[in-house]
């Protein structure tokens, strides 16, 4: 009998219940009988984490997602230490999780946990079942309700000290405007005349010029 392996593929041959090879890439030529062969896909996996409710070391209880990346490495150990070894895969990178979470405050995990951060106990535990993970990523760290209100109001008060600000700094410049006016009619009269001479025309009104007493006519 003959086989292929594919590039992402490696096959346990069992002879009478006994490993007796592991098959890599390529064509191989096989025993019919008394053979019993286990694929293993040695391609690298994500794996989502359920969300979970986890105290900080700052004693808040947040609840947070994460998402492990990995691969097998050994394909005897992945097929015989554990009946279900994705099991024992999921169990140890939430215990992980949880262990980062614990280690850090809720500044820190906002600020982001490094991606190829992986915990050497969670090496320790997926190298027992043959894995390597690459990659452990906390995401979607949500605050407790009190907490996620007490910053919400922090940025209200933040935006309405900003229009504040700027109302008050408007009001400045018209007063200083004003005032440059204000200036410049005092000392010329004549212009001032004219201005209002202006605005009186515009809204249909008139006005009387009186001449000083004793000027020429």
């Amino acid at each position: 009998m003959k086989i292929t392996v594919q590039p992402h593929e490696r096959v346990l041959v069992h002879r009478d219940g006994a490993l007796v090879d592991v098959l890599g890439p390529g064509r191989h030529r096989l025993r019919r009988r008394r053979t019993v062969r286990h694929v293993v896909d040695v391609r690298e996996r994500l794996l989502g984490l359920a969300t979970q409710e986890v105290p900080t070391s700052d004693g808040l209880r947040v609840k947070v997602g994460a998402t492990l990346t990995w691969r097998v490495v050994d394909p005897v150990a992945w097929h015989a230490v554990a009946l279900d070894p994705k099991a024992v895969v999921y169990e140890a990178a939430r215990r992980a999780v949880r262990d980062v979470v614990a280690a850090s405050d809720l500044a820190g995990l906002a600020s982001g946990v490094p991606e190829d951060d992986v915990p050497a106990a969670l090496a320790a535990a997926m190298g027992a079942v043959g894995v390597e993970a690459t990659s452990l990523r906390v995401t979607d760290v949500l605050p407790p309700a009190e907490v996620r209100r007490a910053v919400e109001a922090a940025e209200v008060a933040r935006h309405r000290a900003v229009a504040a600000l700027e109302e008050a700094r408007g009001q400045s410049a018209a007063v200083r405007h004003l005032a440059n006016v204000a200036d410049v009619l005092d000392h010329h009269p004549a212009l001032a005349a004219l201005r209002l001479a202006e605005v009186a025309a515009a809204g249909g009104g008139s006005v009387v010029v009186e001449r000083p007493s004793g000027a020429a006519r």
